[in-house]
Protein backbone atom coordinates (compact mmCIF):
# COMPACT_ATOMS: atom_id res chain seq x y z
CA UNK A 1 0.00 0.00 0.00
CA UNK A 2 1.32 3.72 -0.49
CA UNK A 3 1.71 3.89 3.21
CA UNK A 4 4.80 3.04 4.13
CA UNK A 5 5.61 2.19 7.85
CA UNK A 6 8.77 1.02 9.49
CA UNK A 7 9.20 -1.92 11.28
CA UNK A 8 8.83 0.63 14.49
CA UNK A 9 5.52 2.03 13.27
CA UNK A 10 4.18 -1.26 12.54
CA UNK A 11 5.14 -2.70 15.94
CA UNK A 12 3.25 0.03 17.20
CA UNK A 13 0.37 -0.13 15.33
CA UNK A 14 0.00 -3.40 16.24
CA UNK A 15 0.42 -3.08 19.40
CA UNK A 16 -2.57 -0.65 19.31
CA UNK A 17 0.20 2.46 20.70
CA UNK A 18 -0.29 4.13 17.12
CA UNK A 19 -3.84 6.16 16.65
CA UNK A 20 -4.92 4.04 13.42
CA UNK A 21 -7.96 5.88 12.73
CA UNK A 22 -5.68 8.54 12.01
CA UNK A 23 -4.23 6.44 9.72
CA UNK A 24 -7.70 6.49 7.22
CA UNK A 25 -8.34 10.34 8.37
CA UNK A 26 -7.11 12.65 7.48
CA UNK A 27 -4.24 10.86 6.42
CA UNK A 28 -5.40 8.21 3.68
CA UNK A 29 -7.86 11.13 2.17
CA UNK A 30 -4.37 13.29 1.61
CA UNK A 31 -2.67 10.76 0.05
CA UNK A 32 -5.10 10.51 -2.37
CA UNK A 33 -5.90 14.09 -3.38
CA UNK A 34 -1.72 14.33 -3.87
CA UNK A 35 -1.99 11.15 -5.80
CA UNK A 36 -5.14 12.65 -8.12
CA UNK A 37 -3.31 15.56 -8.18
CA UNK A 38 0.15 14.16 -9.70
CA UNK A 39 -2.53 12.34 -12.38
CA UNK A 40 -4.19 15.33 -13.29
CA UNK A 41 -1.09 17.62 -13.85
CA UNK A 42 0.83 14.54 -15.73
CA UNK A 43 3.68 14.16 -13.23
CA UNK A 44 4.39 10.19 -13.95
CA UNK A 45 3.79 11.22 -17.31
CA UNK A 46 6.66 13.94 -17.61
CA UNK A 47 9.14 11.09 -15.76
CA UNK A 48 8.31 7.86 -17.66
CA UNK A 49 11.09 8.36 -19.62
CA UNK A 50 13.70 9.52 -17.65
CA UNK A 51 14.45 11.21 -14.13
CA UNK A 52 14.36 15.04 -14.06
CA UNK A 53 15.00 18.29 -11.79
CA UNK A 54 13.16 19.88 -10.02
CA UNK A 55 12.81 23.12 -12.28
CA UNK A 56 12.78 21.39 -15.33
CA UNK A 57 9.93 18.53 -14.53
CA UNK A 58 7.86 21.89 -12.71
CA UNK A 59 8.24 23.29 -16.58
CA UNK A 60 6.72 20.33 -18.24
CA UNK A 61 3.96 20.40 -16.19
CA UNK A 62 3.62 24.04 -16.24
CA UNK A 63 3.38 24.30 -12.19
CA UNK A 64 5.72 26.51 -9.77
CA UNK A 65 8.84 25.01 -8.95
CA UNK A 66 8.13 25.50 -4.71
CA UNK A 67 4.65 24.49 -5.23
CA UNK A 68 5.40 21.47 -6.96
CA UNK A 69 8.45 20.31 -4.68
CA UNK A 70 5.90 20.56 -1.49
CA UNK A 71 3.52 17.65 -3.59
CA UNK A 72 6.81 15.99 -4.83
CA UNK A 73 7.83 15.83 -1.01
CA UNK A 74 4.62 13.92 -0.47
CA UNK A 75 4.94 11.42 -3.52
CA UNK A 76 8.47 10.19 -2.31
CA UNK A 77 7.43 9.49 1.30
CA UNK A 78 4.21 7.39 -0.37
CA UNK A 79 6.77 5.54 -2.28
CA UNK A 80 5.29 6.56 -6.04
CA UNK A 81 8.48 8.71 -6.79
CA UNK A 82 12.46 8.37 -5.92
CA UNK A 83 14.69 11.47 -5.24
CA UNK A 84 18.43 11.53 -5.22
CA UNK A 85 20.53 14.78 -5.13
CA UNK A 86 17.69 16.90 -6.28
CA UNK A 87 16.99 14.69 -9.37
CA UNK A 88 13.01 12.87 -9.66
CA UNK A 89 12.01 9.34 -11.37
CA UNK A 90 8.94 7.00 -10.94
CA UNK A 91 8.91 3.94 -8.92
CA UNK A 92 8.37 0.89 -10.49
CA UNK A 93 4.81 0.87 -9.00
CA UNK A 94 4.26 4.12 -10.62
CA UNK A 95 5.66 3.46 -13.59
CA UNK A 96 3.73 0.08 -14.20
CA UNK A 97 0.42 1.61 -12.70
CA UNK A 98 0.08 5.61 -13.90
CA UNK A 99 1.73 6.55 -17.17
CA UNK A 100 -0.04 6.56 -20.08
CA UNK A 101 2.57 4.34 -21.97
CA UNK A 102 1.98 1.32 -19.94
CA UNK A 103 -0.63 -1.37 -20.81
CA UNK A 104 -1.62 -1.29 -17.52
CA UNK A 105 -2.07 2.28 -16.30
CA UNK A 106 -5.04 3.11 -14.38
CA UNK A 107 -4.25 6.68 -14.05
CA UNK A 108 -7.48 7.72 -15.29
CA UNK A 109 -9.98 5.62 -13.01
CA UNK A 110 -7.80 7.71 -9.95
CA UNK A 111 -8.75 10.97 -12.08
CA UNK A 112 -12.03 9.79 -11.66
CA UNK A 113 -11.99 8.58 -8.57
CA UNK A 114 -13.36 12.18 -6.41
CA UNK A 115 -16.79 11.26 -8.41
CA UNK A 116 -17.33 8.45 -6.24
CA UNK A 117 -15.89 10.14 -3.18
CA UNK A 118 -19.33 12.07 -3.89
CA UNK A 119 -20.89 9.30 -3.45
CA UNK A 120 -19.77 8.53 0.04
CA UNK A 121 -20.32 11.82 0.87
CA UNK A 122 -24.33 10.26 1.16
CA UNK A 123 -23.54 6.81 3.29
CA UNK A 124 -24.58 8.67 6.81
CA UNK A 125 -28.16 8.86 4.64
CA UNK A 126 -27.62 5.47 3.64
CA UNK A 127 -26.81 3.71 6.90
CA UNK A 128 -29.71 5.56 8.90
CA UNK A 129 -32.61 5.02 6.05
CA UNK A 130 -31.17 2.26 3.83
CA UNK A 131 -32.70 4.43 1.05
CA UNK A 132 -30.98 5.64 -2.37
CA UNK A 133 -29.76 8.98 -2.23
CA UNK A 134 -28.67 10.20 -5.91
CA UNK A 135 -28.34 9.05 -9.02
CA UNK A 136 -25.98 8.22 -11.75
CA UNK A 137 -23.96 10.62 -13.96
CA UNK A 138 -25.92 9.10 -17.00
CA UNK A 139 -29.03 9.25 -15.44
CA UNK A 140 -28.71 13.35 -15.69
CA UNK A 141 -28.79 15.36 -18.74
CA UNK A 142 -25.73 14.52 -20.68
CA UNK A 143 -26.13 17.96 -22.38
CA UNK A 144 -25.03 19.59 -19.67
CA UNK A 145 -20.86 20.61 -19.46
CA UNK A 146 -20.77 19.24 -16.05
CA UNK A 147 -22.51 15.70 -16.73
CA UNK A 148 -20.46 15.39 -20.17
CA UNK A 149 -16.99 16.09 -18.18
CA UNK A 150 -17.94 13.70 -15.58
CA UNK A 151 -19.23 10.92 -17.85
CA UNK A 152 -15.88 11.07 -19.76
CA UNK A 153 -13.95 10.88 -16.29
CA UNK A 154 -16.34 7.94 -15.38
CA UNK A 155 -16.05 6.02 -18.97
CA UNK A 156 -12.27 6.87 -19.36
CA UNK A 157 -11.90 5.25 -15.63
CA UNK A 158 -13.69 2.24 -16.39
CA UNK A 159 -12.07 1.45 -19.71
CA UNK A 160 -8.97 1.94 -18.22
CA UNK A 161 -9.69 -0.38 -14.98
CA UNK A 162 -11.25 -2.91 -17.49
CA UNK A 163 -8.46 -3.17 -19.50
CA UNK A 164 -6.31 -3.93 -16.88
CA UNK A 165 -8.66 -5.73 -14.18
CA UNK A 166 -10.23 -7.67 -17.28
CA UNK A 167 -7.63 -10.10 -18.38
CA UNK A 168 -8.26 -12.81 -15.95
CA UNK A 169 -12.31 -13.48 -16.50
CA UNK A 170 -11.36 -13.45 -20.37
CA UNK A 171 -8.87 -15.99 -19.92
CA UNK A 172 -10.76 -18.25 -17.59
CA UNK A 173 -14.09 -18.11 -19.65
CA UNK A 174 -15.17 -20.78 -21.86
CA UNK A 175 -15.91 -19.36 -25.43
CA UNK A 176 -17.38 -21.74 -28.06
CA UNK A 177 -15.10 -22.70 -30.22
CA UNK A 178 -17.28 -21.89 -32.68
CA UNK A 179 -18.18 -18.51 -31.26
CA UNK A 180 -18.54 -15.68 -34.04
CA UNK A 181 -20.98 -13.10 -32.20
CA UNK A 182 -20.72 -11.63 -28.72
CA UNK A 183 -23.29 -8.86 -27.36
CA UNK A 184 -21.68 -6.38 -24.47
CA UNK A 185 -24.82 -5.79 -22.22
CA UNK A 186 -24.28 -2.12 -20.75
CA UNK A 187 -20.89 -2.41 -22.24
CA UNK A 188 -20.24 1.13 -22.90
CA UNK A 189 -16.56 1.71 -23.18
CA UNK A 190 -16.50 -1.78 -25.12
CA UNK A 191 -12.88 -2.73 -23.04
CA UNK A 192 -14.32 -5.92 -22.44
CA UNK A 193 -15.42 -6.45 -25.86
CA UNK A 194 -12.18 -5.27 -27.35
CA UNK A 195 -10.13 -8.17 -25.04
CA UNK A 196 -12.74 -10.69 -25.89
CA UNK A 197 -12.19 -9.89 -30.12
CA UNK A 198 -8.23 -9.58 -29.23
CA UNK A 199 -8.12 -13.31 -27.58
CA UNK A 200 -10.95 -15.16 -30.18
CA UNK A 201 -10.00 -13.42 -33.77
CA UNK A 202 -13.67 -14.16 -35.43
CA UNK A 203 -15.91 -12.49 -32.72
CA UNK A 204 -17.29 -9.59 -33.91
CA UNK A 205 -18.98 -7.56 -30.72
CA UNK A 206 -22.39 -5.90 -30.54
CA UNK A 207 -22.27 -3.28 -27.32
CA UNK A 208 -25.84 -1.80 -26.21
CA UNK A 209 -25.88 1.37 -24.30
CA UNK A 210 -26.79 4.64 -23.95
CA UNK A 211 -25.72 7.59 -25.96
CA UNK A 212 -23.03 8.95 -24.20
CA UNK A 213 -21.68 5.26 -23.21
CA UNK A 214 -21.45 4.61 -27.10
CA UNK A 215 -19.05 7.38 -27.60
CA UNK A 216 -16.56 5.85 -24.92
CA UNK A 217 -16.83 2.38 -26.89
CA UNK A 218 -16.56 4.08 -30.29
CA UNK A 219 -13.23 6.10 -29.13
CA UNK A 220 -12.14 2.41 -27.67
CA UNK A 221 -13.06 0.66 -30.79
CA UNK A 222 -10.91 3.26 -32.82
CA UNK A 223 -7.73 3.24 -30.35
CA UNK A 224 -7.70 -0.17 -30.70
CA UNK A 225 -8.10 -0.60 -34.59
CA UNK A 226 -11.01 -3.06 -34.13
CA UNK A 227 -14.09 -0.60 -35.65
CA UNK A 228 -14.86 -3.49 -38.50
CA UNK A 229 -15.12 -5.85 -35.30
CA UNK A 230 -17.76 -3.57 -33.24
CA UNK A 231 -20.77 -2.77 -33.79
CA UNK A 232 -23.02 -0.49 -31.46
CA UNK A 233 -26.61 -0.30 -30.97
CA UNK A 234 -27.72 2.43 -28.58
CA UNK A 235 -31.04 1.07 -25.90
CA UNK A 236 -31.47 1.96 -23.01
CA UNK A 237 -30.88 -1.85 -21.60
CA UNK A 238 -33.38 -1.50 -18.58
CA UNK A 239 -36.32 0.30 -19.76
CA UNK A 240 -35.87 -0.74 -23.93
CA UNK A 241 -36.29 -4.14 -25.56
CA UNK A 242 -33.17 -3.43 -27.42
CA UNK A 243 -33.60 -7.66 -28.44
CA UNK A 244 -37.02 -6.84 -30.38
CA UNK A 245 -35.87 -3.56 -31.28
CA UNK A 246 -32.55 -4.61 -32.91
CA UNK A 247 -33.66 -8.14 -33.84
CA UNK A 248 -31.17 -9.86 -31.89
CA UNK A 249 -33.50 -13.02 -30.90
CA UNK A 250 -30.97 -15.82 -30.34
CA UNK A 251 -28.06 -14.32 -32.41
CA UNK A 252 -25.10 -14.32 -29.90
CA UNK A 253 -22.87 -17.15 -29.01
CA UNK A 254 -21.44 -15.07 -25.66
CA UNK A 255 -23.43 -12.76 -23.70
CA UNK A 256 -21.00 -9.78 -21.25
CA UNK A 257 -23.01 -9.50 -18.15
CA UNK A 258 -20.73 -7.03 -16.34
CA UNK A 259 -20.30 -5.17 -13.58
CA UNK A 260 -23.97 -4.32 -14.64
CA UNK A 261 -26.11 -6.15 -11.69
CA UNK A 262 -24.38 -3.89 -8.55
CA UNK A 263 -26.23 -0.71 -10.54
CA UNK A 264 -29.60 -2.43 -10.22
CA UNK A 265 -32.61 -3.71 -7.99
CA UNK A 266 -32.99 -7.46 -7.74
CA UNK A 267 -36.21 -7.56 -9.73
CA UNK A 268 -34.80 -5.25 -12.68
CA UNK A 269 -31.37 -7.63 -12.84
CA UNK A 270 -33.94 -10.30 -13.29
CA UNK A 271 -35.79 -8.67 -16.05
CA UNK A 272 -32.85 -7.73 -18.04
CA UNK A 273 -30.97 -11.33 -17.77
CA UNK A 274 -34.26 -11.91 -19.40
CA UNK A 275 -33.48 -10.00 -21.99
CA UNK A 276 -30.52 -11.01 -22.56
CA UNK A 277 -31.26 -14.79 -22.37
CA UNK A 278 -33.56 -14.26 -25.06
CA UNK A 279 -30.48 -13.13 -27.21
CA UNK A 280 -28.20 -16.43 -27.11
CA UNK A 281 -28.91 -19.42 -29.32
CA UNK A 282 -29.28 -22.48 -27.56
CA UNK A 283 -26.20 -23.61 -26.09
CA UNK A 284 -24.47 -20.10 -26.05
CA UNK A 285 -22.80 -18.59 -22.59
CA UNK A 286 -23.41 -15.83 -20.46
CA UNK A 287 -20.82 -14.56 -18.42
CA UNK A 288 -21.92 -12.70 -15.60
CA UNK A 289 -18.71 -10.49 -13.70
CA UNK A 290 -19.28 -8.56 -10.49
CA UNK A 291 -19.23 -8.46 -6.46
CA UNK A 292 -20.15 -11.33 -5.31
CA UNK A 293 -20.87 -10.73 -1.11
CA UNK A 294 -20.33 -14.62 0.02
CA UNK A 295 -17.47 -15.65 -1.75
CA UNK A 296 -15.14 -17.19 0.50
CA UNK A 297 -12.59 -14.41 0.24
CA UNK A 298 -9.19 -15.96 0.85
CA UNK A 299 -7.66 -12.06 1.24
CA UNK A 300 -8.72 -8.96 3.38
CA UNK A 301 -8.28 -6.40 0.55
CA UNK A 302 -10.96 -8.20 -1.31
CA UNK A 303 -13.35 -9.27 1.09
CA UNK A 304 -13.13 -5.00 2.46
CA UNK A 305 -13.35 -4.06 -1.62
CA UNK A 306 -16.79 -6.04 -2.13
CA UNK A 307 -18.31 -4.90 1.36
CA UNK A 308 -17.76 -1.24 0.38
CA UNK A 309 -18.81 -1.75 -3.33
CA UNK A 310 -22.13 -3.07 -1.75
CA UNK A 311 -22.20 0.00 0.59
CA UNK A 312 -21.41 2.33 -1.95
CA UNK A 313 -23.89 1.51 -4.69
CA UNK A 314 -26.54 1.43 -1.76
CA UNK A 315 -26.19 5.30 -2.68
CA UNK A 316 -27.72 5.33 -6.14
CA UNK A 317 -30.22 2.49 -5.94
CA UNK A 318 -28.43 -0.82 -6.56
CA UNK A 319 -26.57 -3.33 -3.98
CA UNK A 320 -23.86 -6.54 -4.34
CA UNK A 321 -25.39 -10.04 -4.31
CA UNK A 322 -24.49 -13.04 -2.97
CA UNK A 323 -23.98 -16.37 -5.48
CA UNK A 324 -27.24 -17.94 -4.62
CA UNK A 325 -29.36 -15.27 -5.60
CA UNK A 326 -27.48 -14.92 -8.90
CA UNK A 327 -27.99 -18.29 -9.59
CA UNK A 328 -31.56 -18.16 -8.72
CA UNK A 329 -31.69 -14.95 -11.54
CA UNK A 330 -30.04 -17.18 -14.21
CA UNK A 331 -32.24 -20.45 -13.76
CA UNK A 332 -34.98 -18.37 -13.75
CA UNK A 333 -34.52 -17.14 -17.36
CA UNK A 334 -33.38 -20.15 -18.62
CA UNK A 335 -29.75 -20.46 -18.05
CA UNK A 336 -28.42 -24.43 -16.76
CA UNK A 337 -24.98 -25.13 -15.67
CA UNK A 338 -24.24 -22.43 -13.93
CA UNK A 339 -20.90 -21.84 -12.27
CA UNK A 340 -18.88 -20.01 -9.63
CA UNK A 341 -15.13 -18.91 -10.45
CA UNK A 342 -12.55 -18.11 -7.55
CA UNK A 343 -10.74 -15.33 -9.20
CA UNK A 344 -7.30 -13.52 -8.15
CA UNK A 345 -8.53 -9.95 -9.01
CA UNK A 346 -10.02 -8.38 -6.00
CA UNK A 347 -13.03 -6.83 -7.99
CA UNK A 348 -15.24 -9.66 -9.29
CA UNK A 349 -16.35 -12.99 -9.39
CA UNK A 350 -16.90 -14.67 -12.49
CA UNK A 351 -20.20 -16.58 -12.97
CA UNK A 352 -21.21 -18.40 -15.83
CA UNK A 353 -24.25 -20.16 -17.79
CA UNK A 354 -25.41 -22.37 -20.40
CA UNK A 355 -28.59 -21.14 -22.31
CA UNK A 356 -30.75 -24.91 -22.32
Amino acid sequence: MPLRLTLLEDLLLRLNLLPAPLLDTPLAPGIAKALITACEVGIFDALSTHPLPLNVLAGRVHCDPCGLQLLLHVLVETGYLRQKNGVYRNTHLSQRWLTSGSRFNIAPYVVHSPDIVTIWNHLPEIVRHNKPAMRMPYEDDASVPQTQAQLERHYAGLAALATVMGREPIARAHVPANATALLDVGGSHAAYSQLFCRKYPNLHATIVDIQPGIEAGLRTAKESNMEERMSFVCADIVRDDFVTAASMEGQFDVVLYFHIAHLLQPDVNEAVLAKVARALKPGGVLIYVDQVTDRGYYMRLAALMVQFMALTMKTVGGTCYPFATVKHWLENVGMGQVQQYRMLTPLATMITGVKQ
